[in-house]
């Protein structure tokens, strides 16, 4: 019972805390700058549960093949030693979710409205090693209209640990969130820091656990390079207005088959017994597709490929690894021409930057990297043709629908 008071008291100092910056001054600078902080957010004992869990749940997914892993990992820029794993509504989870929208709820609803639905539920971890991201943006004003309603979307990270200057906080680059800032700098040369930005203030987003970092997703920001010893976890929920369009780029970290919540419920606290939905559950349903989503690569470009990944792959980085023992077991296995790898084998050494464009550029490179693009249209021509002899015809896309998800930050 004493444990129970005192846990009371604490989560109403932290509310108190929370509630320093009044709501309306959170929403005006949120508006203002493309970013706020909410000191105090969540309680600290609740977010070093969240981070256990997250750690374990972690541990699991990078013990799985690559497809299952690729099903519940986001999308993320420099995806060495960084990563972006979906959460479900397990208890430590709810629990930061439902304090988080307590205290900011006020100021999330001024910003995105009692209606906006929930659209990422992930931990972003950055381990010591993880490189700087490139400055982005999560969503843009591109191939909107002037007059064109599009959704606002905000995002919040949540510090599940103490974030200091050496585990790479997140940098911001206040009030380049809106469409002059936008157009002004798609005018730059394509580059990971465009040179306008070399000369705007910046601001680093030191936090301590519990803390968080309210951010207009159009906000020009990027990760930075952790060079601690230590793991830094942030949760991240984002919310989008039902008003107007989905923005385009958001990469909707969320995991399959959740329930549609939105702020209004989680701010009444409706999620104190939630539906029973493990992290894992896709892994049966994942293992079952993976010959679908497999690749038929000519043993003269997976040979390469392989050398390729030993000697520019880091060998303590998990899914790095994991992508280097796969291919090198699949080359062993190797018919007389041809290997079969998962299609997100490759894509995760695209992620890495080990293929891309700036292969085509070398002589030695440019054949197999023909040959993996072959192979890759090829097994999606395939999987298109299964999926239409199984259920018909596929209904064509609207015309308004968005471009395809950036990764996130």
């Amino acid at each position: 019972r004493n444990a129970n008071v005192q846990a009371r008291w604490f989560y109403a100092c932290a509310l108190h805390i929370c509630m320093e910056a009044p709501a309306s001054s959170l929403s005006a600078t949120l508006e203002r700058d493309g970013f706020a902080y909410g000191r105090g957010a969540a309680l600290a004992a609740s977010c070093e549960r969240l981070r256990a869990h997250a750690d374990e749940a972690l541990a699991r997914v990078l013990d799985l093949d690559l497809d299952a892993q690729r099903d519940l990992f986001g999308e993320i820029r420099t995806p060495l030693y960084r990563r972006d794993l979906k959460l479900s509504l397990a208890p430590a989870v709810t629990q930061v979710l439902c304090e988080v929208a307590q205290a900011l709820g006020e100021s999330l609803q001024a910003a995105v409205g009692a209606a906006a639905n929930l659209c990422e539920l992930s931990v972003i971890s950055s381990d010591p090693g993880a490189e700087a991201q490139p400055t982005h943006c999560d969503t843009s004003y591109q191939g909107a209209a002037a007059d064109v309603a599009i959704g606002r979307l905000v995002s919040v990270f949540v510090a599940l640990q103490d974030i200091t200057a050496e585990m790479g906080p997140t940098q911001v680059w206040p009030r380049t969130h809106g469409r002059e800032e936008h157009s002004l700098l798609s005018l730059q040369p394509k580059s990971d820091f465009p040179a306008v930005l070399r000369d705007r203030p910046t601001e680093l987003a030191l936090l301590r656990t519990g803390d968080a970092l309210l951010m207009d997703s159009r906000l020009w920001h990027r990760g930075g390079a952790n060079k601690s010893r230590s793991r830094r976890s942030l949760l991240v929920l984002s919310f989008v207005s039902s008003e107007g369009g989905r923005p385009a780029g958001s990469t909707y970290s969320l995991l399959s088959g959740l329930p549609t919540l939105d702020l209004a419920r989680l701010r009444s606290g409706a999620l104190t017994t939630p539906p029973p939905h493990p992290t894992l559950c896709l892994a049966g349903r994942v293992g079952a597709r993976a010959r679908a989503r497999s690749v038929v690569l000519p043993l003269r470009a997976a040979v390469p490929l392989l050398d390729l990944a030993e000697r520019g792959l880091p060998e303590e980085e998990p899914v790095a690894q994991r992508c280097v023992r796969t291919l090198r077991e699949a080359v062993g296995a190797a018919g007389a021409s041809a290997v079969l790898v998962p299609a997100a084998l490759i894509h995760h050494l695209a992620s890495f930057r080990l293929l891309g464009p700036h292969l085509r550029a070398s002589s030695r490179w440019r054949s197999m990297h023909a040959d993996i693009e072959a192979a890759i249209a090829a097994a999606a021509a395939a999987e298109e043709g299964e999926e239409e002899e199984e259920t018909g015809p596929p209904t064509p896309p609207p015309s308004s629908s968005p471009p395809p998800p950036s990764p996130r930050s």
